[in-house]
């Protein structure tokens, strides 16, 4: 007789519902195609998940602490290090090289632009990346300039498909990280 694992049911719908979100966005995603991808039961996604809102809320939730931890070893790489520039670069490989999570946390902040109770979630992101560059940027304004080109970045990528433009992304992260006094200047 095998045992039950009802946790271990949740942690696998969650898991397939962020995979379903990633692939189709969340305004395509259906109990059917979570319990399609988790291996499960249509049955199982309702019995856990009675709403489709509640199973996306709960995969958004798992998402958020993934990124929220994700901010946290950013900012340890970023003052752990003198080259934060290229660090800064690796970071933005890794973000699109974690394309499931990565996708999500954009659909979180789209849907938080129509749905209220998401934007606490989505301003965990949002602010938690100012945060970061506004430290090793120097001031909330550059900081705020950086993380919008991180996130620009970001987004670019993931739309067209392609890697991101290094040497234009190097030249736009060392104006913002390591400010030069500007020609004519003294």
């Amino acid at each position: 007789m095998t045992r039950r694992d009802p946790q271990g049911r949740r942690r696998a719908i969650v898991h397939a519902a962020i995979g379903v979100i990633a692939e189709v966005g969340i305004a395509r995603a259906t109990h059917r195609l979570i319990a399609e991808r988790a291996g499960v039961p249509l049955g199982s996604t309702t019995y856990y998940y009675p709403t489709l809102d509640d199973l996306v809320a709960e995969a958004l939730r798992e998402v958020t602490e993934a990124a929220r931890a994700g901010l946290e070893q950013w900012a340890d790489q970023l003052t752990g290090g003198d080259d934060q520039v290229g660090t800064l670069i690796a970071l933005v490989r890794d973000c699109l090289d974690d394309r499931e999570v990565t996708l999500v946390c954009y659909e979180l902040t789209l849907a938080a632009a129509r749905v209220p109770e998401l934007r606490p979630a989505a301003v965990l992101w949002i602010d938690g990346l100012r945060g970061i560059c506004a430290r090793i940027a120097g001031g909330p304004e550059r900081g705020f300039a950086l993380a919008a080109l991180i996130d620009g970045t970001v987004l670019r990528s993931l739309a067209s498909g392609q890697p991101p433009d290094e040497e234009g992304l190097r030249a736009g992260l060392d104006a913002l990280v390591n400010p030069r006094t500007t020609a004519g200047s003294t």
